[in-house]
């Protein structure tokens, strides 16, 4: 009897995963310093992923690169604030702030894909989360919503774009 349980279990579950994306089923950290950490992602069809991430308690921005996308997302954790907002605004101290009128949104993640974006601008974004205190995120009417600290993020940047080269995501 119980081997026929266990049989019907399978089969149930087999048939009712919702989804048969990837997960994660490995995740190896590469580097720590502030509140910034850098980890390679292994997934269960055999893929992988670099990420850069900076987050305290209810909320995380990072860096997300895979063979596919490149991406750069602000997550909260139960609020509705990224649901809400129209363009993805933020800003690296006091610079002038960048946007996407396009970003999407995903289970409290607010993404914007970065591939879009001409290399000059990736280049200047980059520099100046690098060389920044602090990036800020803002709302539609370019209101501070919340503030991550970029300390650490040079070494950060520097870990995720060995890692990135390291997967052959860039040459």
């Amino acid at each position: 009897m119980n081997l026929l349980k266990s049989c019907t279990l399978f089969i149930y579950l087999f048939f009712t995963c919702s989804s048969f994306s990837a997960e994660v089923f490995d995740e190896k950290l590469l580097f720590k310093k502030g509140d910034w950490e850098v980890a390679l992602l292994r997934y269960d069809d055999r893929s992988t992923a670099c990420i850069a991430r900076n987050g305290l308690g209810n909320k995380e921005f990072q860096i997300y690169v895979n063979a596919d996308v490149d991406e750069f997302a602000i997550f909260y954790d139960n609020s509705n604030v990224n649901k809400n907002l129209k363009k993805f605004h933020y800003a690296v101290d006091d610079l002038a702030s960048w946007y996407s009128e396009s970003p999407y949104y995903d289970s409290g993640w607010l993404i914007v894909d970065l591939t879009n974006e001409s290399e000059k601008a990736l280049r200047v974004l980059i520099k100046e989360i690098r060389k920044g205190q602090e990036l800020f995120h803002l709302n539609d009417n370019n209101k501070i919503i919340s503030k991550f600290s970029l300390k650490g993020s040079a070494a950060s940047l520097t870990e995720l774009e060995k890692c990135v080269r390291e997967q052959g995501f860039w040459n």
